[in-house]
């Protein structure tokens, strides 16, 4: 077993209008990934997320 750490951080344009609706889109858009596809590809421990704009604002990692 492992852990699963999410992180996003806020402080940019795609979060200033409704930072709510935008965590909950990257949110749904990880767990489409899961859902779809296993998720995203982790083998190297972690994987970008990103808003938007395309702009990386966070990641997902498994710790095994």
């Amino acid at each position: 077993m492992g852990t699963l750490r999410i992180e996003i951080k806020d402080d940019n344009a795609a979060f200033e209008e409704g930072p709510a609706t935008e965590m909950a889109r990257i949110l749904r858009e990880l767990a489409a990934s899961f859902e779809n596809d296993g998720g995203p590809d982790i083998e190297y421990v972690s994987a970008p997320l990103r808003d938007i704009n395309g702009n990386t604002v966070g990641f997902i990692a498994y710790d095994h």
